[in-house]
């Protein structure tokens, strides 16, 4: 994935912009040898020589983590192509963040039957957006997505008992997406429904865990920033999303067998 530094200087070439791949591939990389870049050659680096990537990073970015079918194999996009999208989501952004009207009527009672906002009565408009601005490039080539294995760009097919549990899933999901009429159709099916209370909803809801994941993070449509604090000994990623932190020990034995599974 591509994050671009925050305090790196403006105007250079995008790319220049950008460091390229999975963040926890650039951390072992650079950790693997303090002698991996020249010094003079413009990295930050630590007292130690190594490169330092401590600083305030920003991973949105208008390119999918999906490959769009239309691109089939094809990992690159052209300039045109890129500046198409940056142009198409600029208007987005301004036709929605126009002012509301005061004078606008209320939401239909139970909701319009979408399952946006809850049945679009309420939730986050485009102010608390920020999903980027433009695609990344690597090595200045747009990506068609940020997934380039499989060659397709996209999740592989499930499993069948993963395909089992999504459809049981989906179907206790369907009576909202299929028509929320504002009735509680979930007392009519056995068990507790969905919002019987707060351990019937996920974790991502509840906002345990962050549902861009912690390294590398997965961009979303808000909080896209993360910081990275780092010494010779650990790097530290903290990201903006429900504040989740990743502790890397560098150079580390690997924990006992019993915590293996524990996040740090």
């Amino acid at each position: 994935m591509a994050l671009t530094r925050m305090y790196k200087p403006e105007g250079r070439e995008r790319g220049m912009k950008r460091f390229a791949g999975p963040l926890s591939i650039i951390v072992v990389l650079v950790f693997a040898d303090p002698g991996f870049a020249a010094e003079g050659d413009g990295i930050p680096r630590t007292a130690s020589g190594r490169p330092d990537l401590t600083g305030n990073y920003n991973a949105a970015t208008l390119t999918p983590l999906q490959r769009p079918e239309k691109y089939g194999d094809n990992l690159f996009l052209t300039r045109e192509e890129a500046a198409k999208i940056e142009a198409e989501e600029a208007l987005v952004i301004e036709a929605r963040s126009q002012d509301s009207d005061p004078n606008r009527e209320a939401p239909p009672e139970g909701g319009d039957g979408s399952i946006s906002g809850y049945g679009n009565v309420g939730g986050y408009n485009f102010f608390w957006i920020d999903r980027g601005s433009d695609a990344f490039a690597v090595e200045g080539k747009f990506r068609t997505s940020i997934l380039i294995d499989p060659p397709n760009g996209r999740y592989p097919q499930m499993t069948e008992k993963a395909a089992r549990r999504w459809a049981k899933r989906e179907s206790l999901l369907q009576p909202q997406r299929g028509g929320n009429d504002g009735s509680a159709w979930w007392l009519d099916i056995d068990g507790p429904g969905p919002f019987d209370g707060p351990e019937s909803l996920p974790a991502q809801a509840r906002c345990i865990v962050g549902f861009t994941g912690a390294t590398p993070t997965l961009p979303g449509s808000y909080n896209n920033y993360k910081t990275i604090v780092q010494t010779d000994e650990t790097v530290m990623i903290l990201i903006e999303m429900v504040h989740d932190a990743r502790i890397v020990r560098m150079n580390s034995e690997h924990p006992p067998a019993e915590t293996r599974g524990c996040r740090s």
